[in-house]
């Protein structure tokens, strides 16, 4: 899964930043008169101004046309809000500073670069994320419940003396998780390992292939490739080959005991272990005579009929217009978990998971570096597809303490707007690391 605003400047393409923001420096004690000057005009391009060919450099002119600038401007206005205020100013030097900026909606983080030398224009611009607008939890939590659909968050403090909840929402509901469920698979290999049955450094043949994410579906078949590579790519990239791969060499058995350990309230959800490309397969109408008896069927049968029909259940027969267009079948057809159960497998890893697992976390922040950094630990894995998102995240903070995060959003009737679940979580996050 991709986590990123939909409307993120600079990281659209390459092209919107013509000259790279420099290595910061030790900030100043001053913000010089040329910041101030540009970070006004900043302001000025955001809210619309057409002043494009005074205040960037011809580099960047050349990069990003200021037809291509304006229209990218007017999107992140129709998503966030008129930007309104400078929140912020933190110098990185006499020519490049990070803003915060308030937008009706958000408070975004901007990186501003200038010339050099006189008139100091702006070389580099780069608006690298938004977080929700809101001073506190619950008011963050309120917004999230009013999105379109269902909601379900749970933020507890792992090393607390009690077992309260930081912060809840419908917290022991039933929600599809889409790739998130690949955290259970990294659990079981991580034991397997610890309890010397494997090695991160055995070598299996890849297979079957699914279809993307990741990139290992574009390998040779039957590509060697180690376990810890197939774990990096399923966590990090959530790769569905790799996964794929896992799930074939580990078996049913294991997974089913992985799930039952790590606390799920009812481990019948997650039996069979649905590979990616039987789940996708099964939502093909080609297929809508087979998905009735396997939907019908007791657990037992419907390993049976996987097994049986493997050779049917093909990437061949997927149209990915049907899986990209609307939600198809997510409440029957996913991956199912509350934020209970979510929390307890994010529990049991920050518990018992090797330095190996715990760094693979790591690989892929989700919501971005900037939030990130607040964090002197920062494990994430997310799940995505139409009507369907799952953030999680394993979080240790400078000031000592330790956090499970899951954010869960379904609405079966129409797909999720992700940038607005993604600003939200962000201020979450960002607000747990002051506390």
């Amino acid at each position: 899964m991709r986590l990123l605003p939909a409307i993120m400047l600079g990281l659209l393409g390459c092209s919107l930043l013509a000259a790279a923001i420099p290595a910061r420096a030790q900030s100043p004690t001053l913000i010089s008169a040329q910041l101030s000057e540009r970070t006004d005009d900043v302001m000025r391009l955001l809210q619309g101004e057409e002043i494009e060919a005074t205040v960037f450099d011809e580099n960047f002119r050349n990069a990003v046309p200021p037809a291509r600038f304006r229209e990218l401007t007017r999107q992140v206005r129709a998503q966030q809000g008129a930007a309104l205020a400078v929140v912020s100013i933190s110098p990185q030097g006499t020519n490049s500073a990070t803003l915060k900026i308030r937008f009706e909606k958000s408070i975004g983080t901007v990186n501003l670069a200038l010339e050099s030398s006189p008139p100091h224009r702006i070389s580099g611009l780069l608006l690298t994320g938004f977080e929700a607008a809101g001073s506190s939890l619950d008011t963050v939590l309120a917004k999230i419940a009013a999105l379109p659909g269902r909601q379900g968050v749970l933020i507890r403090q792992l090393d607390a003396g009690d077992l309260q909840p930081v912060a809840a929402l419908d917290s022991d509901g039933r929600y599809a998780i889409a790739s998130s469920f690949k955290l259970y698979i990294l659990a079981e290999l991580d034991r397997a390992v610890q309890a010397g049955e494997r090695r991160w450094s055995d070598v299996v043949r890849l297979g079957p292939k699914s279809h993307p994410s990741g990139i290992s579906q574009n390998w040779p078949d039957a590509s060697p490739v180690t376990l810890h590579t197939l774990a990096t790519l399923m966590i990090s990239l959530s790769d569905n080959s790799a996964t794929d791969t896992l799930i074939r060499i580990i078996g049913q058995d294991r997974l089913a005991d992985i799930v039952r350990i790590s606390g799920h309230h009812d481990p019948s959800e997650l039996r069979p272990f649905l590979m990616t490309r039987q789940a996708s397969a099964l939502k093909m109408p080609v297929h809508a005579e087979l998905r009735d008896r396997f939907l019908s069927a007791r657990p037992d049968e419907q390993e049976n009929l996987l097994t049986g029909n493997d050779a049917v259940l093909t990437l061949d027969s997927m149209d990915s217009r049907i899986l990209t267009s609307k939600p198809n079948f997510i409440d029957q057809l996913e991956w199912f978990a509350t934020p209970q159960d979510m929390v307890r497998l994010l529990t049991y890893l920050d518990r018992n998971a090797s330095p190996e697992t715990l760094a693979i976390l790591t690989v892929n922040p989700g919501i971005g570096e900037d939030a990130a950094r607040k964090w002197r630990y920062f494990g994430y894995k997310g799940g995505s597809e139409p009507g369907v998102l799952s953030y999680n995240f394993l979080l240790r903070s400078r000031a000592g303490k330790s956090y499970a995060l899951s954010v869960n959003w379904n609405n079966k009737e129409q797909a999720l707007q992700e940038s607005e679940l993604l600003s939200l979580t962000t201020r979450l996050v960002s607000l747990l690391a002051e506390q």
